[in-house]
């Protein structure tokens, strides 16, 4: 998996800047194509955007396929610098640096610059891209003000960004709550555009994995139930976190989500983790599954070209057969089947304090299934909470209410 360093905001921000910096500091390449624009500028301003894009595109992707990580700056208020980032999604790890400036050092800083190298901006098209860049609807992992700091502020400020992740030939390793964690490269077949941004270590520790340990602290021997692991992102990190006197459950139907769970834990060296190529259900029957090896693979698409028969049990008949009586956390996100799992888990919720984060916007006959798990969590006499965040999740506890285990 190839790495990028997208730079953007307004025009004199100090992107330019922030990206030799990086090259300097951390070693990634930074592609300065601005000349493209000049010449094409020198040639006749009527246009001359238009004739200057698709060779600043060809550009940007003549150095990606030269280096396994670079960095480039962009503005981003055009259409191309969109279709540019929705390209490089598809093909390698993104992340996105928003640089930001007062508007009147910018008007400084344009008026001190050469002309011979840079486009001549009017104060009128400078404060326009000011305004569209700030309206920018993009997921900044970081944003710097570089109104008035020096460098070694705004390496401080990168390092965490550049060093949170690690790209090697086959793997990507990221440090999550202390812990070193190795995913293999992004792969699997029939993938939307959707599923192709899904990229594990992006989605997945940005956003889900956090929601999921929001009120409760894995420890070291806790015994841990990930069900619908996918690519195992949180089956790692929490077999880590538990140790060797912990255990990790992982559930996962899909069979090439499965083949990458496996893949995942063997990179990681993992010897705590069983893997069960299994859907949960409230009991044991074979069912229809989705098998489209995405994140969203479910029992729930009926109508898919890609269905399969699965082998589905209950939760409970399965740590029968296992020999596990004690569970101490269940991170669930099954893709609509989230009621049906919880039944099949009845004996071990009635015998066990277990805490639960399960994901629940999933749409089943038309609603949200929060609802539902609120009311059957309540009847097996846990106390829940459904948190709105971006990736929606409902908490449930038996120890006196939600959050109570935090450290």
């Amino acid at each position: 998996m190839k790495g990028v360093f997208l730079l953007t905001g307004p025009i004199a921000s100090g992107k330019s800047y922030i990206g030799r910096l990086m090259e300097n500091h951390f070693g990634i390449p930074f592609l300065e194509y601005e000349d493209v624009f000049v010449s094409e500028y020198q040639k006749g301003s009527d246009g001359y955007l238009g004739r200057a894009e698709p060779k600043a595109e060809k550009r940007i992707f003549d150095f990606l396929d030269e280096n396994r990580i670079m960095c480039f700056e962009n503005t981003m208020e055009r259409s191309y610098s969109i279709s540019i980032l929705n390209r490089l999604q598809e093909m390698a790890d993104v992340r996105i640096i928003y640089v930001d400036a007062h508007f009147d050092v910018t008007l400084e800083r344009m008026s001190s610059r050469d002309n011979s190298s840079h486009v001549n901006w009017s104060e009128d098209d400078l404060e326009r891209i000011y305004r569209n860049c700030s309206q920018l609807d993009l997921d900044f992992d970081i944003s710097i003000d570089n109104t008035n700091l020096d460098e070694d502020d705004i390496v401080s400020e990168l390092k965490p960004v550049i060093e949170k992740r690690k790209w090697y030939d086959n793997y990507v390793e990221i440090m999550f709550r202390g812990k070193k964690l190795r995913f293999s490269s992004w792969s699997g077949d029939n993938l939307s555009d959707y599923d192709m941004e899904y990229k594990p270590w992006s989605r997945s520790f940005r956003k889900e994995n956090p929601e999921y340990l929001r009120n409760y602290n894995l420890k070291s021997g806790d015994i841990v139930i990930d069900a619908g692991a996918y690519e195992g992102t949180f089956t790692a990190y929490a077999a880590k976190a538990v140790g060797e006197s912990g255990m990790v459950i992982a559930f996962e139907p899909d069979s090439e989500n499965f083949r990458k769970l496996k893949e995942n834990i063997e990179l990681n060296h993992l010897n705590n983790v069983i893997v069960i190529n299994k859907a949960l259900w409230d009991q044991n029957k074979i069912l229809k599954f989705n098998n489209k090896h995405t994140a969203g693979a479910s029992v729930f698409f009926n109508k898919s070209p890609y269905m399969d028969d699965i082998e589905a049990v209950s939760l409970d008949n399965e740590l029968i057969d296992i020999g596990v009586d004690k569970v101490d956390f269940i991170k669930m996100d099954v893709e609509g089947a989230e009621v049906h799992a919880l039944r099949g888990c009845k004996k071990l919720l009635n015998s066990n304090n277990v805490n639960l984060a399960i994901a629940t916007y999933h749409i089943v006959n038309g609603e949200e299934t929060s609802r539902s798990v609120e009311d059957l969590l309540k009847d097996f006499g846990y106390s829940s909470e459904t948190i709105c965040s971006e990736h929606k999740t409902t908490y449930g506890s038996k120890k006196g209410g939600v959050g109570n285990d935090l450290e």
